[in-house]
């Protein structure tokens, strides 16, 4: 009994110590989470969970609502130090644990089994799952990273994910509603600090928080996806803008809507196009981003230690899957299934991998768009369709550089991991060369004479570039070798 006492008395004082360490490294991150700021809201959508550090809101887009805590508490210490010490190149320029290969060793000896059974502050629980989902995608895939550095093929991941990570991962996703593996948004927009907290989130203020590689083009990745993601806040409030103008028949505030959608992407395109330019160094990180489903380098899934389950865990990672920014314009504007060839379906396992609040927010775009046919209404109108086809020319800029930085990423050299390589990046060219059409097609059949001038020029702009993609993609695919993407067009 008085042990029972002891156990539960210490408990508390750890949940005691993680409260004073919120309260005393970040004021605003008290246990008793700080007021959330206003959620995007609509007359047909309420966030579920406004409280969240994952929320999506009129003021932070899809930014977390507060910047993410960059250091864990004390308790924490051995997890932020092998954390600290694992990338390839470390920030000091020294090689890390992953540059030999000594990582999984490491983690095997030295990571205790930490309780996170009392930790309730959700920027601390925030925190946690981006530090062992990143400690676990790095621990899965290190021999995997080895090979391919030696052989360029990915070879055979660990399958065991140990229960030193496994257990608290678990138990942290399952607090936050979120799957135990390494999503698009935590790599990214959970993943900076601001080198100054009194000047905004830009790239030359922010730093990676995580790293696997510590290459300048995995710092380009983050940093650039993070800085896009300020302007988020612009395209949320249009997207609810244009559902709420199409359910009244507000045509004036669906075209104005539609606009400033595409202006707010037109910001995100610009800062992608100068930090992701080209692939570079993409290959000495993506290796960590895959993920353990459909993927020959572990055969059947991952098995988590020690929890009870015997089922495999099957996952998407970062590199199958896709910023919330692109399933936002790809829902909103009904891109999912433009063709037979070119069907993208967002929901099919990418759209679950994301907190509830993204899931809940891009579900609503969805089922809304659908519903109230956001294309064919922006289609009735002339002036609306010019604004639907600068709208879809930045959907347009953002999936074609998704597509050139899959195509310039180098695959596996095994013919299964080439074939399923090259099935995915199929789906994308189609997705790509399928949305420039549906330019070109709104285009031709609208009267263009009867638009102000200013955005007559505008429209046609865009035409003009959706159809300089379309002929890219079809000089390139039809040649035998890989030739260099047009920086013009990566970059427009």
């Amino acid at each position: 009994m008085f042990a029972r006492h002891a156990a539960t008395a210490a408990k508390r004082a750890q949940l005691s110590h993680l409260r004073g360490f919120a309260k005393a490294h970040h004021p605003a991150a008290a246990i008793t989470d700080a007021p959330a700021a206003p959620a995007a809201t609509s007359a047909a959508w309420t966030n579920p969970d406004p409280g969240s550090e994952f929320a999506v809101t009129l003021e932070t887009g899809f930014l977390p609502r507060r910047d993410p805590l960059p250091v864990l508490p004390s308790y924490f210490e051995k997890l932020d130090e092998i954390l600290h010490e694992m990338p390839i190149l470390k920030s000091d320029g020294t090689l890390g644990l992953l540059h030999t290969g000594r990582l999984g060793a490491r983690i095997e000896r030295e990571l205790p089994m930490y309780d996170v059974e009392f930790v309730f502050d959700r920027r601390i629980l925030a925190a946690l799952y981006r530090d062992y989902s990143v400690l676990a995608s790095a621990y899965l895939l290190e021999p995997c990273d080895i090979q391919f550095r030696l052989t360029r093929n990915y070879g055979l991941a660990r399958r065991i994910l140990p229960a030193n990570i496994a257990v608290p991962l678990e138990t942290i996703a399952r607090r936050l509603a979120q799957k135990p593996f390494l999503e698009h948004s935590t790599f990214t927009f959970y993943n900076y600090r601001r080198k100054d907290q009194e000047q905004p989130v830009s790239l030359d203020n922010i730093e990676p928080i995580r790293r696997f590689s510590g290459c300048d083009k995995e710092h380009n990745f983050i940093v650039g996806h993070v800085a896009a993601a300020r302007h988020t806040d612009a395209a949320v409030a249009a997207s609810l803008g244009v559902l709420r103008s199409a359910q009244h028949n507000q045509r004036g505030e669906f075209n104005a809507a539609l606009r400033q959608y595409a202006d707010a992407m037109g910001r995100v395109n610009e800062i992608l196009a100068q930090t992701l330019q080209g692939c570079g160094d993409y290959a000495s990180f993506r290796t960590f981003l895959n993920g353990c489903r459909a993927q020959s380098m572990f055969n059947s899934g991952v098995l988590f230690e020690k929890l009870g389950n015997t089922a495999a865990h099957k996952y998407l990672g970062v590199a199958q899957s896709s910023s919330p920014i692109a399933s936002l314009g790809t829902h909103l504007f009904q891109l999912s299934n433009l063709s037979p060839r070119g069907s993208l379906p967002c929901a099919d396992g990418v759209d679950q991998l994301r907190a509830p609040n993204f899931r809940s927010f891009l579900g609503h775009v969805d089922s809304q768009a659908r519903s109230l046919g956001v294309q064919s209404y922006a289609l009735r109108c002339s002036e609306s369709s010019a604004a639907y086809v600068l709208a879809l020319s930045q959907v347009l800029a953002y999936r074609y550089r998704q597509w050139a930085n899959l195509r310039d990423s180098v695959p596996v050299q095994s013919a299964k991991d080439n074939a399923a390589f090259h099935g995915y990046l199929d789906i994308q060219t189609s997705h790509v060369r399928d949305i420039a059409e549906l330019i070109s097609r709104t285009h031709a059949n609208m009267d263009s004479e009867s638009l102000a001038p200013a955005l007559r020029t505008r429209a046609e702009a865009a035409v003009h570039h959706a159809e300089m993609v379309h002929r890219s993609l079809d000089r390139i695919l039809n040649d035998a070798e890989p030739t260099p993407l047009p920086v013009s067009m990566i970059a427009y």
